[in-house]
């Protein structure tokens, strides 16, 4: 009650131009007087990581800027996109950034402390060196609620850190189509597996013992857009509007299938006390989820009654009118508090003139007073609850009159607002042991043909064995960490963080294993006269990929691994087919009768040990899959694969561990 009285205290004291301030979040990279994402082409892509737009846009941010961005417009919160750091990439260089901007939010007119927003999805996927976990689509698989909660609490821990305190997970979404580019980001294709392993997360979020906010999303139905529907185009961001698009897509359900479906996952973290909600870009029944009082204001927040933040996602707002005028006026009035803008990054409408143009809806009375207040309490509400507000003690002087001294005390305590995380804990020794369980537990083993998994680890690091590595995610922390990792599109090779390949996972335990790529691979033949069957890993899967650049047409394992290890079961290879992929991919019919093991990885993350270790005995195979696998392109959607997949939701083979 003293909270809320708190909040109404706090409101009464802001101008409106103070209030407009909290309900924008620009991208904290429009700061600086540096070129525009546009002028560098496909910057957003990995191809621009070294170039000198992203260094001058991943400049160290300077107080005068702060105050002139931050300060000047009482800014309520920022985020930084995919792929933006500061210079250089390490957890002192965020906090140094993290400390300015707060530092020009407290000198400000309103005085009130900054949200600092991350996509922290599967882990501080924008900080180099940090601890990387499985995607959602493998932590679904694991069937473990304390172990999501505690990757949440690791990965809130490690952006902390950086000064954030406020993540965009979990992501609640129940995809049901495969060809869907971020199937990856969500749990499950039950709802009922969703929900729980989301509300496990923002426990571990919003329990991690520092001021941190979580945010279920993407609200609502954006996993259950129809197929041809998706229109990905976010200007000068990038577009991959497709004939069989999916994302942004427009998602047709009556209500029974919508609630039964789409909103039950949003419960258990709703009733979690979630802090924040994500809108999605997508449309229901032809109308966009921004847009949509019915869905925003008259399901979530008064049926359901969420009383936190409800936030736009990246530059969606644009997607709702003919001009920004009209747009943010549907949008805001449909019930969004934030609006979450790249804000001029992209050449597009700069944040300023965007505050410009709500100040004037306002004005003219197209947005209510009213739900500008609605929309700061939320705001305020979320502040306080992450501890970054209360109200200050007045401090009385022996004998001397308590009333006088409220009185001139401030009316609340922000001097709690910069609280960092311990930047020794990014990529800790005791994280990524974390990590390693983590991705062990989320492997499904889908075939084992005479109990050839796990195999022998050999004595004195001499293989049992002769063993074979091959396949092009063999040796790749891009492809095991997929997109969000590092940039918004994931990156290729190795050398942008740290982590472990898993070849070299496999090459510590068997140092003698050998590593073939290329064309070669296909033409290796077995030592002549083994005493036991040669082995061959063949490590295949998708490139990395984010949004709608992920939507396809075909769930396709690469020709070229699947030729390899067809030619190595038939040149007498025992073939181990293991998968780093963000979905189910179809197993041919000439590859799934050759090869003896399917062991699927999802997208581990940085610690490749924990595939080696259900490879090799040290971790049991527990993993059970948390998507049906289909038998052809025609099973790629959920409703098809009822009918008899190839391996069933739960599907999952167990081992031992070994010693």
């Amino acid at each position: 009650a003293d909270d809320e009285a708190l909040i109404e205290e706090i409101l009464a004291r802001l101008t409106l131009r103070e209030k407009l301030g909290q309900m924008m979040q620009p991208d904290w990279r429009t700061f600086r007087s540096a070129p525009k994402l546009s002028e560098a082409g496909a910057a957003v892509l990995p191809a621009w990581a070294g170039s000198a737009v992203k260094r001058a846009l991943n400049a160290p941010l300077t107080d005068e800027q702060c105050d002139r961005s931050v300060g000047r417009h009482c800014l309520g919160s920022v985020l930084g996109g995919g792929g933006a750091c500061p210079t250089p990439n390490e957890p002192l260089a965020w906090q140094a950034q993290a400390a300015a901007m707060q530092r020009a939010a407290l000198r400000a007119s309103s005085g009130l402390p900054l949200l600092v927003c991350n996509d922290s999805v599967h882990g501080q996927a924008n900080l180099r060196d940090a601890t990387l976990f499985p995607h959602h689509i493998g932590q679904g698989c694991m069937r473990d609620e304390g172990l999501v909660e505690e990757l949440g609490a690791l990965a809130a821990r490690e952006s902390a850190a950086c000064g954030i305190n406020w993540i965009f997970s979990p992501c609640a979404a129940v995809a049901l189509d495969l060809r869907w580019g971020r199937t990856y980001e969500s749990f499950s294709e039950d709802p009922a597996l969703c929900g729980r392993l989301s509300a496990a997360e923002v426990r571990g979020i919003q329990r991690c013992g520092l001021p941190m906010a979580a945010c279920a999303k993407h609200w609502v139905a954006d996993g259950g857009t129809a197929l041809g529907t998706g229109k990905f185009d976010m200007g000068g961001i990038g577009k991959a509007v497709k004939s069989f698009g999916l994302d942004q897509g427009n998602a047709d359900c009556d209500d029974a299938e919508l609630r039964a479906t789409h909103v039950a996952p949003y419960l258990p973290a709703l009733a979690e006390g979630v802090l924040t909600v994500m809108v999605s870009y997508s449309s229901l029944n032809g109308v966009k989820c921004h847009a949509s009082r019915a869905l925003v204001t008259g399901l979530l927040k008064e049926e359901l009654g969420f009383r936190g933040v409800v936030v736009s996602d990246y530059n969606a707002v644009q997607q709702c009118g003919g001009s920004y005028s009209a747009a943010v006026c549907k949008v805001v009035n449909a019930g969004v508090d934030i609006v979450m803008t790249a804000g001029g990054l992209f050449g597009d409408l700069t944040w300023r003139r965007q505050l410009e143009e709500l100040e004037a809806a306002v004005g003219r009375g197209d947005v209510p007073a009213e739900r500008v207040d609605d929309a700061v309490r939320r705001v305020l509400r979320v502040k306080v609850a992450c501890g970054l507000l209360r109200r200050a003690a007045a401090s009385t002087p022996a004998g001397g009159d308590a009333a006088a001294a409220a009185s001139r005390c401030p009316l609340f305590d922000a001097s709690r607002a910069v609280p960092m995380g311990d930047a020794a804990c990014v990529g800790c020794e005791a994280h990524r042991a974390a990590a390693r369980r983590a991705v062990a537990k989320s492997c499904v083993l889908l075939v084992n043909e005479g109990g050839l998994l796990p195999l022998p680890a050999g004595e004195g690091g001499k293989p049992a064995a002769e063993l074979l590595v091959t396949g092009i995610a063999a040796d790749s922390l891009g492809r095991q960490c997929g997109g969000w990792s590092l940039e918004w599109q994931g990156c290729e090779g190795n050398a942008f963080t740290t982590g472990t390949t898993i070849a070299d996972a496999i090459r510590a335990v068997q140092p003698g294993a050998r590593l073939v790529s290329g064309r070669a691979a296909g033409r290796q033949a077995p030592s002549a006269g083994a005493a036991s069957r040669p082995v061959a890993v063949v490590v295949t899967g998708e490139a990395p990929y984010a949004e709608g650049f992920g939507d396809v047409e075909e769930l396709r394992l690469p020709p070229a691994d699947v030729r390899a290890a067809v030619a190595l079961a038939d040149a007498g290879w025992a073939v181990v087919l293991l998968l780093v992929t963000g979905r189910p991919l179809l197993l041919p019919p000439p590859l799934l009768s050759r090869v003896a093991a399917v062991l699927v990885a999802w997208l581990p993350g940085t610690e490749g040990d924990g595939v080696a270790d259900v490879l090799f005995g040290r971790a049991p195979a527990t993993g059970r899959l948390s998507f049906s696998w289909p038998h052809a392109m025609d099973q790629a959607a959920a409703a098809a694969r009822l009918k008899g997949p190839l391996f069933p939701f739960g599907h999952g083979l167990q081992t031992r561990a070994v010693g």
